[in-house]
């Protein structure tokens, strides 16, 4: 026990909200440990940004989970001598890979900063109500997101809903059911949403983006009249508004269309400038050939987010909307109102039937996205071919915003795109493995089947 003890604290980073890669580490003042620190509302306040920070890890938001959403899908590709990359670009992954091993323990270290959070905003007597509510609505849409993103990619895992700060509360938890972790997800997410009502801030969680994660959530889940519901909450609040120029949502931090998103600084960096930036050394990530024939040929009639998305460089083709290779200091835009207008028109066509003709409000809200990107708009589709098109127009929005293999999972595509096939036996392929290493100290766990 003493050595899973010691193993389970390193990965989940317990006694302190910092890491070496945090802006926390150089700014002594929002350094807060697990016990002990937490007095007051000022203090507490600044123990959020350790959970914050924790979605920024290069392991996660700050590079390799987000990007491989379209490297293990068809957006992104790969080059370089990494094997723990080669594995998920060739979707082939094995559960010893570190780096999966990495992004699981990312994802839980968020989750438990953020239990530790919400304990000490309930135990704390000399803050107020609203305070308290405030941060963990904060956190508790940090929590839901994080199972989110882990169910999205591992299916069933252990749904962690209090913190470990010691030996002696570490939890061994089984896998949940995918349903139960959607059933966490969503009440975490419904909570933040009531306690964050009326809390307006720049890039942190404020009222509309439980909202829209639930909206995402819905979706995903097949609940459409809900997912309908919340993206019309969202779009109809009138706090957001699509930029008129594509390009100008990764060049204008903290712009009227972002909802969430995540703030990187010289001091608190990312690594996705560099990550397809082909004049430097070291592993990149590229637009993949498939998706660049996409944009170009969108291009071709008009489409302006093909050269607000990537260009040729040295012969590769470099993914653009993160480009800051002196600072690695671009923002992460995870959830923005464009998404939510394709939540809707595809939650409502997908209530309807396939054969018949799309409805004005879907058609209006494929329109605005096609005519902000510079398209004709499309009249005169039925349900089935608008949902094709809702397809295209999320690719052609989003490459490089994680969002497509999850996009392919719910179409049913991953067959016929990326030959997870039944007759072939790869249908396994639609969930990466457990990572061997916390199966090996949480004899709770399973593998998922095929590996």
């Amino acid at each position: 026990m003493k050595k899973y003890s010691k193993i389970l604290l390193a990965a989940l980073g317990l006694f302190t909200f910092v890491s070496c890669e945090d802006v926390l580490d150089v700014e002594p003042t929002t350094a807060i440990e697990a016990e002990g620190s937490v007095v007051d509302f000022i203090t507490l306040d600044r123990s959020t940004l350790g959970a914050y920070s924790a979605l920024q890890s290069t392991n996660y938001y700050g590079l390799r989970y987000l990007l491989y959403q379209g490297l293990y899908a068809d957006d992104i590709s790969f080059s370089g001598t990494f094997t723990t990359d080669r594995e998920v670009a060739s979707k082939r992954i094995n559960s010893s890979n570190l780096q999966i091993a990495n992004t699981w323990s990312s994802i839980y270290t968020a989750i438990n900063r953020a239990n530790i959070v919400i304990r000490d905003a309930q135990r704390l007597t000399n803050i107020s109500d609203e305070q308290r509510n405030q941060i963990i609505g904060e956190m508790k849409f940090i929590r839901g997101l994080a199972h989110f993103d882990l169910l999205k990619v591992y299916g069933g895992v252990p749904v962690v809903t209090t913190p470990t700060t010691s030996i002696e509360e570490i939890q061994l938890l089984p896998r949940a059911t995918e349903a139960q972790v959607y059933e966490a997800i969503i009440a975490d997410l419904q909570d933040a949403e009531t306690k964050l009502e009326g809390i307006t801030q720049i890039q942190r969680a404020s009222e509309y983006a439980p909202v829209a994660l639930l909206a995402r959530v819905y979706l995903q889940r097949g609940n459409y009249a809900e997912a309908a519901a919340k993206a019309t909450k969202v779009i109809e609040s009138g706090q957001f508004e699509l930029l008129d120029d594509f390009a100008t949502l990764f060049t204008n931090e903290g712009n009227d269309e972002s909802i969430f998103e995540l703030d990187f600084t010289m001091n608190d960096a990312n690594g996705l400038g560099t990550a397809s930036d082909p004049t430097s050394s070291g592993q990149r990530f590229y637009v993949s050939a498939n998706a660049y024939a996409a944009l170009e040929a969108s291009a071709n009639e008009g489409d302006e987010r093909f050269e607000a998305t990537t260009t040729i460089q040295r012969n590769r083709r470099r993914l653009i909307k993160y480009d800051d290779v002196s600072n690695n200091a671009d923002n992460v835009i995870v959830i923005r109102l464009a998404e939510m207008f394709l939540i809707r028109a595809e939650a409502n066509a997908r209530m309807a039937s396939g054969s018949e003709a799309a409805s004005s409000s879907v058609l209006s809200d494929i329109n605005i996205i096609r005519e902000r990107a510079g398209l004709m708009t499309v009249e005169d589709i039925s349900n089935a071919e608008a949902l094709q098109e809702i397809l295209e127009q999320r690719r052609l929005e989003f490459v490089g915003e994680g969002l497509r293999f999850m996009d392919l999972k719910r179409y049913n595509l991953t067959c016929d795109l990326l030959e997870f096939c039944e007759d072939t036996g790869e249908t396994f392929r639609n969930l990466w493995p457990i990572p061997l290493q916390q199966i090996e100290v949480n004899p709770g766990l399973t593998q998922n089947p095929g590996y």
